[in-house]
């Protein structure tokens, strides 16, 4: 497999520049030897058995991210992050994601290609009060990441060369915004220039919940022949959404709350290739949380219901910078959503044991066409995960597709995952 090096020098320069100007090079210095390190190693192994490919795929990679951020002068900060994911162990047959269609021979897909990147290089300014200033190469994550996410669950994570902003000098208000030149993702076929704003506005003062509005304007700057991932072949993609998340708990003798969650977003697109399309998002997800054993325990179960428009079966809504493994299952079929749209029900059960900083997952998932009557088949999910100390994590993962109606074209496959994890 080929590495991939992909160190932005030019916006480098232009970090240090700014940093090292604002201040003299005395007081340079103190800031930058009393900055702080911060690392994230992660090792992880993945099995994929896909009848879409002729071979197993599987993959022991470890990613390496190391950064470092400068103490404040005058309000600012200036952070650098190296990411470098590799094989070891002569565990690579896996192909990335490139072309993204199914083939019929060679390894699966394995989406953790090997190779280095700059991940994060910004400037941070936190002089005003409540007020988070940020120019770089950075994260950006809103909500619940439906939309806008890092997809950290991938081991290079998505990124983005943006100026954002957040204000909550209003109490209980949150106000978010960002301008993106350039989405940095999980593969080199997710980069794309772009033109994109952001607006995210939350408002925490109800008992019940917090709700918040959004309007996500993107645009594609890329030519539609270089576009290889489905999911960014539009010109102009624009959301505008309410989200409503909350939680009650129960006047009663045993220890009950309530979760719920309400979701709604219009989106419209503007393909390269000159069509439109108008396409509805709908999210409604409710559960109780017990807590038993003098709070040892906790179980959740929660019933949700995802559905991902169509317009007339001939496009559906994309979300093409969100943290999409969280969502339409672990198995990643539908990180491109079907033309004729997704209508995604499911059950998940959480236990936790409080006492043994673990916590167990099970879903069940069906999808079914928003427009015709598709079946997209169904999968079953299972996740444990263990907090060891204030910097270990250790867990496994496991989930199952069954395809459903031939028309679809999907095939069965499962997933298995191991890791360990370790942050400082």
């Amino acid at each position: 497999m080929s590495h991939r090096i992909s160190y932005c020098l030019p916006l480098t320069a232009a970090v240090l520049l700014l940093s090292s100007g604002s201040t003299s090079a005395k007081t340079f210095t103190e800031s930058l030897t009393s900055g702080k390190v911060s690392a994230n190693i992660r090792t992880r192994y993945e099995t994929v058995d896909d009848d879409a490919f002729a071979e197993k795929g599987k993959g022991l990679t470890i990613r390496t991210r190391l950064g470092y951020e400068t103490a404040p002068l005058y309000g600012f900060t200036t952070m650098i992050e190296l990411e470098d994911t590799e094989a070891v162990l002569g565990q690579d047959e896996y192909q990335p994601p490139a072309p993204p269609k199914p083939a019929a021979t060679g390894y699966a897909v394995i989406a953790d290609p090997e190779g280095g990147e700059l991940n994060r290089a910004q400037v941070r300014y936190r002089g005003v009060s409540k007020l988070d200033v940020i120019l770089g190469r950075q994260r950006l994550v809103y909500d619940n990441q439906r939309f806008i996410g890092s997809v950290g669950w991938r081991q290079d994570e998505q990124t983005f060369d943006a100026l954002s902003a957040v204000y909550t000098g209003i109490p209980d208000w949150t106000f978010s915004l960002a301008h993106v030149g350039k989405v940095n993702g999980i593969t080199p076929v997710f980069n794309a220039e772009t033109n994109d704003k952001l607006v995210n506005i939350l408002y925490n003062g109800f008992t019940l919940g917090k709700i918040s509005a959004y309007t996500y304007m993107l645009q594609n700057e890329e030519e539609v022949v270089t576009i290889l991932n489905a999911g960014l072949q539009y010109d102009t993609n624009d959301t505008q959404g309410l989200r409503f998340d909350g939680s009650y708990i129960l006047p009663t003798s045993a220890p009950l709350k309530t979760i719920y969650r309400l979701e709604m977003a219009k989106q419209s697109v503007d393909l390269k290739d000159g069509k439109s399309f108008d396409t509805d998002y709908q999210l409604l997800e409710a559960g109780i949380t017990w807590t038993f054993g003098g709070s040892a325990f906790a179980l959740t179960p929660m019933l949700g219901n995802e559905l991902m428009g169509s317009d007339n079966g001939l496009y559906a809504l994309q979300t093409p910078y969100a943290t999409k493994h969280a969502f339409n299952g672990w198995v990643d079929q539908f990180l491109v959503t079907p033309k004729e749209g997704l209508d995604c029900r499911y059950f998940s059960l959480g236990f936790d044991l409080n006492n043994y900083t673990t916590k167990m997952m099970v879903l069940s998932r069906t999808f079914d066409a928003d427009e015709g009557s598709l079946d997209f088949g169904k999968e079953t999910d299972f996740q444990i995960v263990k907090t060891i100390g204030a910097n270990w994590t250790v867990g496994a993962k496991y989930g199952s597709y069954s395809a459903g109606d031939t028309a679809t074209l999907k095939k069965d496959a499962t997933k298995m995952w191991a890791w360990a994890e370790l942050t400082f």
